[in-house]
């Protein structure tokens, strides 16, 4: 019988950075990421019967999978679920088999960066929280306001910091994944900042649920849908605001944003974040991306002697048009004809996924999810959220179908607008 510690040193994956103190319990997090061996402590009978309180059950390696608490069981949902043939004689399998947005959030971790990961099922970088650490210092009582003057602030997991969401009624998922999620933003895109025109805001894009933001982008409703390259992290993103914000501003206004910017760029220096808008991280970044999409920030998927990636067989001129045609129909009769194409289409894909050509259905979700419109939905949850699933990317199927269902339009995205 092999040693598990040997087994763990032997094994090629990589490290959960968590270690033996990891919460998550999605299979798929476990099987992407190797754990260190849980050391267990032997006690003789009578020591064991000692450390359990009276009238309590000790707990047993056989019924310790039943005991665990569904909300944190970060199980991804299959698309094709037919609810209709689940068995109600077992209400606590069918609690387990829940879509994880629909699950209620568990008691929060101590860790903040755990906190937030666990409500918005994605790990924020270090820059997230040097930004607070210096917002803190610019406006003690509301951190999150530390660049009011400038028209913009701080929001989504900053309001875990700030503790504007300690107290929210409804703790499910759904409600913190699709906290200042604007109508545009995928799955793989987070807002952190708001601005208080054109729906303008920044946020943290990555390719992989499993990995740390690729690059900062910002989005607003002048250019619908576009994402706009801001840098390799937040500050980079800050600075480049203010210096934007400052061409449009009056002498004396100009002031008050060259000394914020100053300051930002003084404590990014410190902390060692890059304040350039193309770092060599999006440079390498750039080299990997097999399509733009309609959003502009471009898609990155594993690409392995040509498998991985076929490009949509219409160009994006030719798939707007389709997407409009069916948008713009009078009719059911109407729509249902002009869908044939995007059906067609879809066929398409999923000749793809079986060859394992994933990322034509990501871009092709993308496209779609991009385009806008109620009409898409289904189809976008079925066609991205499988291109997910196959790519190993589980937490953006759960904020895909929280977002879909809780898909708004405006300005004032917070959460707190519609559950409290």
């Amino acid at each position: 019988m092999s040693d598990p510690e040997t087994e763990y040193q032997d094994d090629p994956r990589t490290a959960c950075k968590y270690g033996e103190s990891c919460y998550q319990k999605n299979p798929q997090h476990h099987n992407r990421f190797k754990h260190p061996p849980k050391r267990k402590l032997e006690y003789t009978e009578s020591e064991a019967e000692d450390l359990v309180p009276k009238g309590k059950k000790c707990k047993t390696e056989d019924n310790e999978e039943n005991d665990s608490d569904s909300g944190d069981n970060f199980e991804v949902p299959s698309i094709d679920k037919d609810d209709d043939k689940a068995d109600t004689s077992q209400p606590e399998e069918d609690a387990a088999e829940s879509p994880v947005h629909e699950l209620e959030v568990a008691a929060s971790p101590e860790n903040v960066r755990e906190s937030i990961e666990q409500k918005f099922l994605l790990d924020m970088p270090d820059d997230f929280f040097d930004l607070w650490d210096l917002c803190k210092t610019l406006n003690k009582e509301k951190p999150e306001e530390a660049f009011i003057k400038a028209g913009i602030t701080l929001v989504g997991p900053y309001d875990i910091l700030s503790g504007k969401l300690k107290n929210l009624k409804t703790r499910k998922i759904s409600s913190y994944v699709c906290h200042w999620r604007y109508y545009y933003d995928p799955p793989e895109f987070m807002t952190v900042i708001a601005g208080s025109e054109d729906e303008y805001h920044i946020g943290y894009y990555r390719d992989d649920c499993f990995l740390l933001p690729a690059f900062v982008g910002s989005m607003s409703s002048v250019k619908p849908g576009s994402i706009t390259l801001m840098g390799g992290n937040i500050f980079s993103a800050v600075s480049i605001y203010l210096s934007q914000r400052m061409k449009a501003e009056n002498p004396f206004k100009k002031i008050t944003l060259q000394r914020l910017q100053q300051e930002v760029d003084n404590f990014a220096k410190l902390k060692k974040h890059s304040l350039e808008q193309r770092p060599s991280s999006v440079q390498e970044r750039s080299k990997k991306v097999v399509s733009k999409c309609f959003h502009g920030a471009g898609i990155v998927v594993p690409v392995h002697n040509d498998v991985g990636y076929r490009p949509i067989p219409e160009t994006n001129a030719c798939l707007k048009k389709i997407f409009q045609k069916v948008v713009d129909a009078k009719s059911e009769e109407e729509r249902l004809k002009h869908f044939d194409a995007v059906q067609e289409l879809m066929t398409n894909v999923q000749f793809a996924f079986d060859e394992g050509d994933f990322g034509m259905g990501l871009e092709f979700g993308h496209n779609m999810f991009t385009f806008g419109g109620e009409v898409f939905h289904k189809a976008i949850s079925h066609i991205l959220g499988v291109a997910y699933e196959l790519l190993g990317r589980d937490a953006f199927v759960d904020i895909l179908q929280a977002h879909l269902k809780n898909r708004r339009r405006g300005s004032n995205l917070s959460i707190l607008e519609v559950v409290e």
